[in-house]
């Protein structure tokens, strides 16, 4: 009861404020983690900005968005939620083919959470289903180096079973990188078996969540080669303007800084 009066007072007060303060409104309960009332002023937000001309205001629009998903699905475990409210702004806005594209990723990923999220009933333990997704996924990797493609399937795909709830569950474990990673290499290694592109959501998360790190920087390798696959073809190499400043955004973020060395004089 507390809590309902409380997301009620800020959505009354939301209703007065400008887009601007509402925005900021919404940010400052995210650093505080009041999620769900963050939540609510986000998509309050969004809302009022169907037709977006000004750069900056997109921007802010689109990092609401990701930002309301992330609440969804890592802070809530809401997949039916996710998956509700990207269908909704996907009818309503207009964004452009790389916004889409990173839209229907998030989609993609809900659907798979929700399918797979849920812990196998023969284990408790985070250790004991990360260690099993790992074996699982070296065994398909090593199948499909030495052309066993009758073994490689079935194998990561079972790996993928322990995987989807080790990072739906276990968001802040030790482990988390690698298994992300793992997904995203399953995921561009079978990309036939899935929903769209879900490997790019695996390997970007990767990216942000540990920038300028070894595992970063493999994660952006697999990355870049799986989409510039997709869109190469007989007539070469088509991969989109919009893709590939994505693409040099994650490389800047995915690789070491460079130490600028001494001017020695």
């Amino acid at each position: 009861m507390f809590f309902k009066t409380i997301c009620l007072i800020f959505c009354l007060n939301s209703s007065f404020a400008s887009d601007e303060n509402l925005y900021k409104m919404a940010f400052k309960e995210l650093q505080r983690q009041n999620y769900n009332v963050s939540l609510s002023l986000f998509t309050d937000y969004i809302s009022r900005n169907k037709s977006i001309k000004n750069k900056k205001v997109k921007e802010k629009v689109f990092w609401s968005i990701d930002t309301s998903l992330r609440i969804y699905l890592r802070i809530n475990k809401d997949p039916d939620g996710a998956i509700s409210f990207i269908n909704k702004i996907l009818k309503k806005y207009n964004f452009s083919d790389a916004e889409e594209d990173i839209l229907l990723e998030w989609l993609s990923v809900s659907k798979e959470w929700k399918k797979l999220g849920k812990m196998p009933k023969t284990i408790n333990s985070a250790n004991e289903l990360f260690e099993l997704g790992k074996k699982y996924y070296q065994k398909g990797l090593n199948d499909q180096e030495n052309g066993i493609l009758s073994k490689s399937k079935p194998n990561l795909y079972i790996a993928a079973t322990y995987l989807v709830p080790y990072v739906y569950n276990y968001d802040n474990s030790k482990n988390i990188g690698e298994a992300l990673f793992m997904l995203g290499n399953i995921r561009y290694r079978s990309w036939n078996d899935h929903d769209y592109w879900t490997e790019n959501f695996y390997l970007k998360e990767v990216i942000r969540r540990f920038p300028h790190t070894d595992l970063s920087k493999r994660a952006y390798e697999v990355l870049s080669d799986g989409i510039e696959a997709g869109y190469t073809g007989s007539s070469g190499n088509n991969t989109p303007p919009s893709q590939r400043k994505m693409l040099l955004f994650y490389k800047k973020l995915a690789y070491p800084k460079k130490v600028k060395k001494p001017v020695v004089y």
